[in-house]
């Protein structure tokens, strides 16, 4: 059986976004019976049991303190490459300690290697650079990072999906503007807890206001998660989900969505969510800017400046609104490439023929 190993972290600092995306292709990669193993360090929530439960096997790197020192992850990463009987197929690397340096010392020991990045802050040593996300320039900003060979896949068009979302979008309703149900997702850890404030909006809100229902999201990794479930409890209109298994179902069922930046904000844009987006991580900001100007979210800022008042405020203006609504549903499946028709990622194909040569 072929194999893949995926290089990856996930913590309460980190957050989880790289992770459930690596999940994706992973459970992709399976269709094709290619058989993957995670190579993790073990951080305060770390995923592991979250990714054993998915089927796949996790090799532990140890890491004093939480510190990463890319040449030690490299000779242990090396190390339990070389128990593989034979040379991978793939070795994967979703990780934004790792450049060109480590790529180079590990690459020897896997056929191809796939990087997933979003910072282009960089040099890389790869056969395919994927980032999903939309910025101004995309097409070059990789250029002097890669070298000549790499297969660079750019744009939100190269979604890593899974099926349910390509499903979603075969049977999606038509929206009509009015808000009857939210979406409040702030990624899997949600460090600074913009779910909080949300709830707090949602709990001052006038009864009148109110005819909506809420579906808050967070990750097993939340560490506000009691919290969030004490003050979700008395709101008789809002339903919490923890470790939510059905995205697509719920974003495809809402109207409207709070949510943060990343993978969680192109979703929501690939089945066409309107959503209000606040940044919670640096790596955000540039593409959130971005899909802001192109009309396809609204942005509220970075989540040292929200607070109730803004949530407050950005759900009065979606209930007003039914206009600017319908043209970010449209704006966002522009964005995004948004294809009824389609049923897998085109990273999928990108790595099939190149494994194929």
């Amino acid at each position: 059986m072929s194999k893949a190993y995926f290089r990856i972290d996930a913590s309460t600092a980190i957050g989880t976004g790289h992770v459930i995306r690596c999940l994706t292709l992973a459970d992709s990669l399976r269709r094709y019976n290619m058989e993957s193993i995670f190579i993790c360090r073990r951080l305060p929530g770390h995923l592991g049991e979250y990714i054993r439960d998915k089927g796949y096997s996790v090799e532990w790197i140890e890491s004093k303190n939480g510190e990463f020192r890319s040449e030690v992850d490299a000779a242990a990463t090396k190390t339990i490459l070389a128990k593989s009987i034979e040379s991978p197929d793939w070795l994967i690397i979703d990780h934004y300690g790792i450049d060109k340096e480590w790529e180079a010392a590990v690459g020897p020991y896997a056929k191809h290697m796939l990087v997933i990045d979003d910072l282009a802050n960089r040099p890389h040593d790869c056969d395919i650079l994927l980032d999903q996300n939309a910025y101004e320039q995309m097409e070059t900003r990789y250029n002097k990072l890669v070298p000549p060979h790499c297969l660079q896949l750019l744009g939100p068009r190269f979604l890593l999906l899974r099926p349910s979302f390509y499903e979603a979008r075969r049977t999606l309703r038509a929206r009509i503007g009015m808000l009857e149900r939210m979406l409040v997702f702030f990624g899997g850890s949600d460090p600074t807890n913009e779910t909080a404030k949300a709830l707090q909006a949602l709990k001052h809100l006038p009864s009148d206001d109110l005819s909506f229902h809420t579906d808050v999201v967070i990750g097993s990794s939340n560490p506000f998660h009691h919290e969030i479930a004490a003050m979700c409890e008395p709101l008789p209109h809002v339903t919490l989900h923890v470790q939510a298994e059905n995205m697509a179902e719920l974003i495809a069922n809402a109207d409207f969505a709070l949510g943060a930046g990343g993978v969680g904000m192109w979703e929501r844009c690939y089945l066409g969510l309107p959503s209000a987006v606040t940044v919670v991580a640096d790596n955000q900001a540039e593409s959130v800017r971005y899909a802001a100007r192109m009309g396809a979210i609204e942005y509220l800022g970075e989540s040292g400046d929200t607070n109730e008042a803004t949530y407050s405020e950005a759900i009065k203006r979606a209930m007003k609104s039914p206009q600017a609504l319908l043209k970010m549903t449209r704006k966002a499946f522009e964005l995004t490439a948004s294809d009824a028709e389609r049923t897998e990622s085109p990273v999928l194909a990108a790595m099939l023929a190149l494994d194929n040569k």
